[in-house]
Order: structure tokens, then C-alpha cells, then sequence
């Protein structure tokens, strides 16, 4: 099948189109320049694989949690391909993507997004399963969840930072760090055509992102509506 993938959960985008057993991917990482730079970039990875808009059977996505200027990004992208050229869309959870991989792993896996400092965004897994859903924890919550006795593996764009500070708190816990630079578009392409098997339908017009915590904005506004009131 034919199709692009943005992985838009955290500060770097990660841009993949695929034609058949063929991929090409670009990456990111350029700050606020990211909105001007990612519809150019999905016409770049296209172009390399011979890919035309008229080709595509559909396009996915990381729909969160992650950064709310990289969802918004990501979604708006792919939703104009799919107004343009009735193309549809489909999201993946972003810490499913990422702990794809490790779905086989005899060990519980610890799928992480950086959301901020000391805190994170998170789901745990066993045998492919999700046993905690999307939440938003402190270091201190993430590792009260585990004992001395427990040997995790942790992935996902959170996972190198989280084992560095971790390994500090609680030695004695086994965390083994896998691919912490790791984007989720090759998951993205195997779930979506999933759920395309499955006969599940994509995302409707009005579907938006996943968002586990409030933005800024929304918190700067409730604690000033509340000195208001």
C-alpha cells in the first residue's frame, strides 16, 4: 500500500511516504520554522518514492499524547491531503507506535514522551497489551509504579532521558533503554493497515489530536479566571 506517516509527538517531525516495500524519511528538527518547512517536506518524500497525491491509499499519524504545536501540525497536514485529494486519515496513539516493537517482550514496557522537565507522558504495556493507559507522571509517580524487583523495558523519544534520571532515584530497579531516539513511522504504517484489514473506519473530520494534559494556555487561564472569580 501506499501511504505517508508523520510522527508529530514531540519537537522533532519525523516525515515517511511508502510505496509498496518502499520507504523514504525525513526528519525535523528546526523549531517554530517546522510549519513552514513540513507540507515542502511530505511534497520531498513523495517526490523521491515517485509517490503523486492520486497514488496514496492513506496517510497516518502519532494523534498523541505529545507536543500540542506537533500534533496540530501533523493533523492539519494530513487532513488537507485528505480534503484535496480524498485520501483518509488515520491516527495512532503515539505510545502505542512507539512500544510497537517490544509488543513481543517478556518484560513490561515502559512506552515515555518527555512532556517537561522531571515529568513525562506514558502508557505500560504486557505481552502487546496496554495494562496503563496515556497518563502524565512525574519520575517520582512513574517509578512508585514498580518495585526493586522489576526489570522494565523503556522506549519511546522519553526513554534516554527518563533511565538517566531514574537510575539516580531507584538503582536498584532494572531498566533496560531501548532505541531512545527512536520515531514511530514504520509502527505507523503497520498498525494503520491494521485497522484497514480490521475494516476500522479513519478519523472524521472533527477528530482531534490526544491530549492527556492541559496547554499552558489553558492553565494560565484557569488560574487568572480563578483570581477573577
Amino acid at each position: 500500500m501506499n501511504s505517508i506517516a508523520i510522527d508529530c509527538a514531540t519537537s522533532k517531525l519525523s516525515i515517511s511516504a511508502k510505496k509498496d516495500i518502499y520507504t523514504v524519511k525525513t526528519v525535523l528538527d528546526i523549531g517554530i520554522r517546522q510549519s513552514e518547512k513540513l507540507l515542502p517536506a511530505i511534497d520531498y518524500v513523495m517526490k523521491e518514492i515517485e509517490l503523486n497525491p492520486s497514488d496514496l491509499d492513506y496517510t497516518t499519524l502519532t494523534l498523541g499524547p505529545g507536543t500540542f504545536t506537533g500534533l496540530r501540525l501533523g493533523l492539519s497536514a494530513l487532513k488537507a491531503l485528505t480534503l484535496s485529494h480524498d485520501v483518509p486519515v488515520y491516527g495512532i496513539p503515539s505510545l502505542d507506535a512507539y512500544s510497537y516493537d517490544f509488543r513481543y517482550s517478556r518484560q513490561r514496557v515502559l512506552s515515555l514522551i518527555e512532556a517537561k522537565e522531571d515529568e513525562f507522558f506514558l502508557a505500560i504495556y504486557s505481552n502487546g497489551k496496554k495494562i496503563l493507559d496515556d497518563d502524565d507522571k512525574s519520575i517520582d509517580e512513574i517509578l512508585s509504579l514498580f518495585t526493586d524487583e522489576d526489570e522494565i523495558t523503556v522506549c519511546g523519544p522519553g526513554a534516554g532521558t527518563f533511565i538517566y534520571r531514574a537510575r539516580e532515584i531507584s538503582p536498584l530497579i532494572r531498566f533496560n533503554l531501548h532505541s531512545p531516539f527512536y520515531d514511530g513511522c514504520s509502527a505507523l504504517f503497520e498498525l494503520t493497515e491494521q485497522k484497514i484489514k480490521e475494516g476500522l473506519e479513519p478519523l472524521k473530520d472533527y477528530d482531534g489530536p490526544i491530549y492527556v494534559r492541559k496547554s499552558e494556555a489553558e492553565i494560565v487561564y484557569e488560574k487568572n479566571h480563578k483570581k477573577e472569580d
